[in-house]
C-alpha cells in the first residue's frame, strides 16, 4: 500500500492516491499493519446545535469502538480529521461512518496511509467542536454555498494536466509557513504560481477580495491546492460566490480540481 522514504517515513503509491469517494476502500495489508487516516466531510444544510452535538457524541463513539485516536474537528458544517490505528480498525472506522450517514459519507474521500510503525501513531484522541472546520470567519450564513458552486472537481491526472496551460494561475491556499517548507511547481510555460502569503487561513478572504488579487484572477482558470482539500473547498466556494473570477477546488492529499474560466 505504501513505499518509505529514505528517512524510512511511508507514502503512498500513485495508484493508491486515488480518491475513495462513492468506492469501496483500499483492501488492509495482509498480517499486522498500522493505517494514518485523514478526511473531511461538508454538509449542507448545517447541523443544528442538537444535532451538532449529538454529531459529535457519535463520531467520538465510532473512534473509541474502533480504537482509532488522533485530533478533529467538528464544526456544523461537518468534520475533519486526522486518525490512527491498525489498518483494519480504521477501516472498520470508515465504514461504520458511511452506515451512520452514507449521504455524508459516501461521497467522502477517505485517504489511508499504510505502514506506519507503533511510535508514530496517535496516543489520544482529540475532536473538538468547533465553528468552522477551517477559520475563514466564514460560520454559519456567511459561509459560500459548496453544492452550487461551480468549481469542479479534477482527479490527480486531470490537475497535473490543468498545470500545462500557460493562460492558468494556480494559488496555494495554505499558509506561508507550509509554502516555505515546500511547493507546488508548475511545469516551464504552463501555470502562474500565486501565493498569497498569509499567516492563517483568517486572512485568506481578505486578499481574496483584494483589487491587486481580482485583476489578477479575472478571466482565468483557477488552480487550488492544499494538503487534503478541505481548505480549498471553501475557498473554492468563496471565490465562485465572487461571480466574475474562475473558481478551483482540491488538495494534493488525494486528488485536485480546477473550475471554470471566468
Amino acid at each position: 500500500q505504501c513505499r518509505r522514504t529514505a528517512r524510512g517515513r511511508p507514502t503512498m503509491r500513485p495508484a493508491e492516491a486515488r480518491s475513495t469517494a462513492h468506492r469501496a476502500l483500499p483492501a488492509a495489508p495482509a498480517g499486522p499493519s498500522n493505517s494514518l487516516l485523514l478526511f473531511y466531510a461538508y454538509r449542507e444544510p448545517a447541523w443544528s446545535e442538537e444535532e451538532h452535538t449529538r454529531a459529535l457524541r457519535k463520531v467520538l463513539g465510532l473512534a473509541e469502538q474502533h480504537l482509532v485516536k488522533g485530533r478533529g474537528r467538528c464544526a456544523p458544517e461537518g468534520l475533519n480529521c486526522t486518525l490512527s490505528g491498525a489498518a483494519r480498525d480504521v477501516r472498520a472506522f470508515c465504514l461504520s461512518l458511511r452506515r451512520w450517514d452514507e449521504k455524508l459519507f459516501g461521497p467522502c474521500d477517505f485517504k489511508i496511509t499504510d505502514g506506519l510503525k507503533k511510535h508514530e501513531l496517535f496516543k489520544r484522541l482529540t475532536i473538538r467542536k468547533t465553528e468552522e472546520l477551517v477559520g475563514y470567519g466564514l460560520a454559519g450564513t456567511r459561509a459560500p454555498a459548496l453544492e452550487t458552486s461551480s468549481a469542479r472537481h479534477l482527479d490527480a491526472d486531470a490537475y497535473h494536466a490543468a498545470l500545462e496551460d500557460p493562460t492558468a494561475v494556480v494559488v496555494d491556499v495554505r499558509n506561508q509557513y507550509e509554502t516555505e517548507i515546500g511547493r507546488m511547481a508548475p511545469p516551464p510555460g504552463g501555470a502562474e504560481f500565486l501565493d498569497p502569503k498569509i499567516r492563517n487561513s483568517h486572512e485568506f478572504p481578505r486578499w481574496l477580495n483584494a483589487p491587486e488579487t481580482r485583476k489578477k484572477l479575472a478571466g482565468r482558470t483557477v488552480l487550488m491546492y492544499c494538503t487534503g482539500g478541505i481548505r480549498c473547498e471553501r475557498a473554492s466556494a468563496l471565490l465562485d460566490a465572487m461571480g466574475d473570477l474562475g473558481a478551483a477546488a482540491g488538495g494534493v492529499g488525494g486528488g485536485a480540481a480546477a473550475g471554470d474560466r471566468g
